[in-house]
């Protein structure tokens, strides 16, 4: 999905990115990968990284249930990014920044209301960070995602947050989304992204609880996106959901936003209970804010509740708690909101939502 990821990733380097180009582009050296039908994803191989892409993430969004009964709902984002190709990647250093990756994480009580979360950022190599081709291995330090034996995921956040130990399954196939997992960010087809989603990956494992490690299990939405295009020429923010059904179905709804607020662009895709799809176009995806909500620590403004048209289904999604933004302090360090969420409507269930705040491109 094309959201608050691009423009952090567009800016971690500090270098200039490509930004609505249909194809991959250079001003020297080796040029960006390009996304085209003609090589489809590709599973499992495409799990690991894409280093010839200009950008690239691992997403989670998860509900977890502790063993004392609690709840817990989780968030956390590793991305890849690869400054603009030119001569000086043949730099010999260790220091040069072919590769650079950053990472996200957050862990919320809706009880509570508790919301925290934590960020990171490295080069890889020299830094610490890693983001393997051959095998699905990213990470920053003892912040690690990797795949092990008989398809079982090893997530590992150690430091401020951790220590935090998860095992996540994926459950029947990935959705791919967009005809041959390639996704179409504009009408024309010409900004587009590789994207597939696991939208109910098993969880199992300990996270802190008041110092203590817990044992929790739960569910997870994965994304797993890369592409050298990333927003359409006049997008002034955009927002996201990724939703899933107590029927075992869900979607996938984004649009982009101009500076006037309008849906410049809207697409997604209705995920049925036996995992077939219905990829949705512009005319059939439509969002319409219900309610606003001013962050008291930043004084930015989000539609934090929505109505959402998707093909035949009417749903509303609202904030298990409002106050979920994720706060920045700089350019390198962008403030959006994401959050859990729950769903009424046409279906039921839950879900997560990101979004730039009203006006902006998300690097707030």
């Amino acid at each position: 999905m094309i959201r608050s990821r691009r423009a952090f990733l567009g800016l971690l380097a500090g270098a200039p990115m490509v930004l609505s180009t249909g194809r991959g582009w250079a001003a020297g050296g080796r040029a960006y990968g390009e996304v085209t039908r003609a090589r489809p994803v590709r599973l499992p191989a495409d799990h690991a990284a894409h280093p010839d892409f200009a950008i690239e993430w691992w997403y989670f969004t998860g509900f977890l249930e502790l063993s004392d009964g609690g709840r817990r709902t989780f968030e956390v984002t590793f991305f890849r990014n690869r400054p603009e190709p030119g001569p000086w990647e043949d730099n010999p250093s260790a220091f040069t920044p072919r590769q650079v990756i950053s990472a996200h994480a957050a862990l919320a009580d809706p009880a509570t209301e508790d919301f925290r979360h934590w960020r990171r950022l490295a080069r890889v190599g020299v830094d610490g960070g890693r983001a393997e081709a051959g095998r699905l291995s990213v990470g920053i330090r003892d912040w690690r995602l990797e795949e092990g034996p008989e398809d079982v995921w090893r997530l590992r956040l150690g430091g401020d947050p951790g220590p935090w130990d998860m095992r996540l399954r994926p459950t029947g196939e990935a959705v791919l989304q967009g005809p041959a997992g390639v996704s179409a960010k504009n009408a024309s087809g010409s900004v587009a992204s590789y994207y597939y989603t696991y939208p109910a990956m098993a969880v199992e494992g300990t996270l802190p609880v008041d110092g203590e490690a817990q044992e929790v299990e739960g569910t997870a939405w994965f994304d797993h996106e890369w592409t050298s295009t990333f927003l359409p020429e006049g997008t002034a923010g955009w927002d996201w959901v990724g939703l899933r059904f107590d029927d075992g179905g869900g979607l996938m709804a984004y649009r982009f936003r101009d500076s006037e607020g309008r849906t410049a662009y809207a697409a997604g895709t209705r995920i049925r209970p036996d995992r077939s799809v219905a990829h949705l176009g512009p005319q059939e995806v439509r969002w319409r804010p219900l309610r606003e909500w001013t962050s008291p620590d930043t004084g930015h403004t989000y539609p934090v509740a929505w109505e959402i048209r998707a093909g035949e289904l009417t749903l509303r999604v609202e904030p298990l708690f409002d106050h979920q933004e994720m706060r920045g302090t700089g350019p390198y360090n962008p403030t959006y909101w994401e959050g859990a969420m729950r769903i009424s409507g046409d279906r039921q269930g839950e879900g997560f939502l990101e979004m730039t705040r009203l006006g902006a491109e998300g690097a707030g």
